[in-house]
């Protein structure tokens, strides 16, 4: 016997989606930016040592 099938409402709204996309967008900037940021300290520190 199987059981009965329950309509439930979705979960995953499109707003949802939508506030995940520009989410993922916004880390997605932020990560480009620490790495650059960290890169031009690397630098730096590299200059500063003399090599």
């Amino acid at each position: 016997m199987k059981p009965a099938r329950r309509d439930r409402p979705r979960r995953v709204t499109p707003e949802l989606i939508d506030f995940h996309v520009k989410r993922a967008r916004q880390l997605r900037v932020e990560a480009w930016h620490n790495m650059w940021r960290a890169l031009w300290a690397l630098l730096v520190r590299l200059k500063r040592l003399g090599l």
